[in-house]
């Protein structure tokens, strides 16, 4: 991303927090997401480097810790300790994929070496994957500590979703992708291989009631895979979080590879098993230093930790390894430090059954497209092709974002709104056929090529425009265009990664009705009319806008009463403040309660370029901040 689009980007999101328009989120999406239960030691904050941009993992700090990682590995393993810099003894002191050890390190490092090269960075990681293959028993299963037989260490962990991190990282180096793009084909031919064994343990771990599929525990037998206890107060049981993680996992896979039918009948026992167990008309709340369970019929569905493995009801437990049924009847010092509760079903719950059998791929068509075949045809219904492109337009079939701001040349579009979630699709999504002469723009999330560094190949060829769109979420688009003629077809390709951004989308312009345009307002004394100027090609047009010529005897502002301008003064009350730059990006969010008055859109005109836009509250925060003396 060069200078100008970092502060354009960084800049608007600020404007938007302060403005309350709506929740920001930084990551690739909002909406709903689960609770997760973790206990990671916080001596590095691994989920947040990894969310960090990959010209960051370039950076002095970014090698310090990769060279912190190099020193720290554990000799003779490969993998690192939970909580690296920390001395461990006995079991912890060995490679585990607890708390997010090992795989975070083995990351870190593979995007260290993108960005430096350094070779020691790509072999430390690949000794920890390594460690991973050791880690695997022949049935599949990950253990959660190397070296440490005959204790709960050894059994096969799927607590805080460390099996399915390590599932990402074989299922990205079996298709050289993500993090793994360099891995050689001897590594990506052992990742397939781990990859399937780990799918079909998982199958073979789930959990049946009186002959009937239901979830997992946290962590099950590495011999006999039943479900295991760990701490005392951890029973073997039906466990909903680490559940709903791997149900997660692989529902997608099995959208992926419908011919799964295996994993397609795991699937659903599991979506029906979360359906079948949830609690609703109560909550787990604070009272004083305790908490309680009280009833509440509005209550947003709840789910206990753990069921038990015969009647599946929940179940409890304290340091005494007693089952209990109620959470009154353990001790307050557990009842208040663990998560008893929680709303870990809550996006599984929604899923939709899977039927394995073949779907028809469906068609589309519109004004300027004559045929778009869907390949995603699992989520066919959040798919659609929309009209007239604009500030307001919903992006994804299946969010509730809308376009903030946008260019000139897509206003107006025929456009393709997919579902976010077609991100993870790893197959190209669609193919798109052109009705007439035509211009075809893919929108994409500049995160997905400025910090992961991804430039999907099905690009090639498409001109990159200098301009980019915002939606509501603070995320911004580059903008890809491509000409068609009259029944081309184009593809278009996979997300590539759903890793911390949105889907793109497309959109289709006439190829006659492309156009610059320019818009300048400007007031005139004389005849008391504003007069804007539209260049459309080589066609121009005057139109009268009453806005700013009503008589002052109507309430309204004449064109004398804005002839003063003070550039930046939005809200126009004689001084300039942050408060213009909320209220400009408010009013370009089409925020209906942000109103700009005529004389507020003079002043608010103030980077040099006629018509309101996104640099017009660059330039105020610019101001507001000292780093310019003056519009």
């Amino acid at each position: 991303m060069n200078q100008k689009n970092r502060i354009r980007t960084a800049l608007m999101m600020s404007a938007l927090m302060l403005a309350g328009c709506g929740t920001v989120m930084s990551s690739v999406e909002c909406g709903n997401t689960a609770v997760t239960v973790s206990a990671a030691e916080a001596d590095y904050d691994w989920g947040g480097f990894l969310k960090k941009s990959n010209d960051w993992f370039g950076t002095s700090e970014a090698i310090k810790i990769a060279d912190e990682c190099i020193q720290y590995q554990v000799s003779g393993e490969g993998g690192w300790q939970k909580g690296m810099l920390t001395q461990h003894t006995g079991d912890w002191a060995h490679s585990t994929i607890d708390n997010d050890a090992t795989t975070s390190q083995i990351r870190f490092l593979m995007r260290t070496y993108a960005q430096t090269k350094q070779q020691k960075y790509f072999d430390c990681a690949m000794r920890g994957v390594d460690c991973l293959f050791k880690m695997q028993y022949q049935n599949g299963g990950w253990m959660q500590c190397l070296n440490t037989p005959n204790t709960y260490h050894a059994h096969i962990t799927l607590n805080d979703g460390a099996y399915v991190h390590v599932l990402n990282i074989m299922d990205e180096m079996s298709r050289k992708a993500g993090d793994f793009t360099a891995v050689s084909t001897e590594y990506q031919n052992k990742a397939a291989a781990s990859l399937q064994k780990g799918i079909q343990c998982l199958l073979d771990m789930q959990i049946k009631v009186n002959g009937r599929l239901t979830a997992w525990c946290q962590q099950h037998d590495e011999h006999n895979l039943a479900p295991a206890g760990a701490r005392a107060y951890e029973l073997p049981s039906i466990c909903t979080s680490e559940s709903a993680t791997i149900l997660t996992f692989l529902y997608k896979y099995a959208q992926d590879h419908p011919e799964r039918t295996d994993i397609v009948t795991s699937v659903n026992a599991a979506i029906t098993w979360f359906k079948k167990v949830q609690l609703n008309g109560i909550k787990f709340v604070t009272q004083g230093d305790d908490k309680v369970v009280v009833q509440d019929a509005n209550a947003s569905p709840l789910w206990a930790r753990f069921y038990t493995l015969d009647t599946e009801v929940p179940m409890f437990s304290d340091r005494d390894g007693g089952v209990y049924y109620d959470v009154a009847q353990i001790s307050k010092e557990r009842r208040t430090g663990y998560a008893w509760y929680g709303n870990w079903g809550k996006n599984v719950v929604g899923l939709a059954l899977l039927d394995g059998t073949p779907v028809a791929e469906p068609e589309y068509s519109g004004q300027y497209i004559s045929r778009l075949v869907l390949h995603d045809t699992a989520r066919s219904s959040s798919w659609s092709i929309q009209q007239n492109l604009n500030v307001g337009s919903k992006v994804f079939g299946d969010r509730e974002f809308t376009v903030v701001t946008i260019p000139t040349e897509l206003v107006g579009a025929e456009y393709v709104q997919p579902a976010c979630d077609s991100k993870s699709y790893s197959k190209d999504l669609a193919e798109l056929t052109a009705a007439s002469d035509c211009t075809v723009y893919a929108i994409v999330d500049m995160r997905l090529i400025e910090e992961q560094g991804i430039s999907p190949d099905w690009l090639d060829g498409w001109k990159q425009s200098s301009e980019i769109l915002n939606i509501s979420n603070t995320v911004a688009f580059y903008i890809f265009s491509k000409e068609l003629q009259a029944g081309e077809t184009v593809t278009l390709g996979s997300n590539k990664t759903a890793q911390n951004v949105v889907n793109y989308f497309t959109a289709v312009q006439p190829r006659a009705e492309i156009v610059t345009t320019t818009t300048k307002e400007v007031t005139t004394t004389a005849a008391e009319t504003t007069t804007t100027t539209n260049t459309e090609a080589t066609t121009t047009a005057t139109t009268t806008n009453t806005e700013a010529t009503t008589t002052a005897a109507a309430g309204t502002e004449t064109t004398s009463q804005v002839q003063n301008v003070l550039l930046g003064d939005v809200n126009c009350n004689d001084n300039v403040d942050v408060s213009d730059a909320v209220l400009l990006a408010r009013y370009l969010g089409e925020d209906t309660d942000a109103a700009v008055s005529a004389q507020g859109k003079l002043n608010a005109d103030c980077d040099g370029n006629s018509g309101l836009t996104a640099d017009d509250v660059i330039m105020i925060l610019k101001y507001v901040a000292k780093i310019i003396d003056e519009f």
